[in-house]
């Protein structure tokens, strides 16, 4: 089939020519757009409409949603006022936070050392490594319930006149223990499954952080004579440390996220109480970065996260 006349008549379009990086830029301002409108509307808005929530008293009316301006005072109310059940918005927070506090570091060094031995070479490797992961998936309430039935057991040996079995605490004290170091080891072991339930996805980012590590520093190390706790310290350590970051924004936000002060910002949004719920949410933002803040600064002094091969 011959090429039409009157194609050869229209006017040619100058040919643009685009460097390779100009086009990487066009191609990711593209891919880019739905997720920065998604941002924009879908979250950038609804934040900045709550954060202006926080200072009103909102009460629905018929077709339109009353305004009060008041101030701090849904503020002061969620700090030092709120009560629900047995329990406040205040005592949820500190809790939390004291549980942040606590976790993090033992979660760190748990995940770590879990990681490092699911990496070893054993049969039955790919098994354990999804016992490991298993608490993620089932991590609803009702196996929260189910697993976490300690409580329960112990009224049902209660009735049956039995008691405790072994008081760790009476016995820690009978050793001459420092109070306070009674406690933390207490609490820990109180702890264990909440832990546990956390470390499944750290784990799993720690374990692909180590399979990234170039094999022929492991043996090279092995020709030096390099022993494996060495080896640890001297090659695994330092290449995984970029990504202690990661994990421990990761554990800390879902340590917030599975606590009970999200429950009470939702039971209190569910109640209408809407400028009461956003203030709430923004105090329990403002904890959050807070803390990000402070790992920050201890991340920057010792020099966490940096890339082993920077210097």
């Amino acid at each position: 089939m011959k090429r039409p006349v009157w194609l050869d008549k229209l006017p040619k379009l100058p040919k643009i020519e685009l460097s390779y990086k100009k086009q990487k830029l066009i191609w990711a301002a593209i891919f880019l757009l739905p997720w920065i409108m998604g941002l924009l509307l879908l979250f950038l808005i609804p934040m900045i409409e709550s954060f202006r929530y926080s200072f009103f008293k909102l009460t629905p009316r018929i077709g339109f949603i009353e305004t009060e301006f008041v101030g701090f005072e849904n503020y002061v109310f969620a700090i030092n006022t709120h009560v629900m059940r047995n329990t406040s918005f205040r005592v949820e927070l500190l809790n939390t936070t004291f549980d942040v506090v606590i976790n993090l570091p033992v979660l760190l060094i748990f995940s770590l050392f879990i990681a490092v031995l699911l990496n070893m070479e054993f049969k039955g490797r790919a098994v354990v490594r999804a016992i490991f992961f298993v608490p993620v998936i089932l991590n609803s309430a009702a196996v929260a319930t189910a697993l976490g039935g300690g409580e329960a057991i112990a009224a049902l040996l209660a009735e049956q006149g039995i008691g405790k079995i072994f008081d760790l605490e009476f016995y820690l004290i009978q050793t001459g223990m420092v109070p306070w170091l009674i406690g933390f080891v207490v609490g820990l072991i109180a702890r264990i499954y909440a832990i546990l339930a956390l470390a499944g996805v750290p784990i799993l980012l720690f374990l692909a952080s180590i399979q990234s590590i170039p094999r022929h520093l492991y043996e090279a190390a092995k020709i030096e004579g390099a022993t494996g706790y060495e080896m640890f310290w001297l090659i695994t350590l330092p290449n995984v440390s970029p990504h202690i970051i990661t994990v421990t924004i990761y554990a800390l936000v879902d340590t917030f996220l599975t606590s009970p002060v999200s429950g009470i910002v939702s039971h209190e949004l569910n109640r209408q109480n809407w400028g009461l719920s956003s203030a709430m949410a923004w105090i329990y933002v403002g904890t959050v970065l807070l803390i990000l803040l402070l790992l920050g600064i201890v991340f920057k002094i010792f020099k966490i996260g940096e890339s082993h091969y920077e210097h």
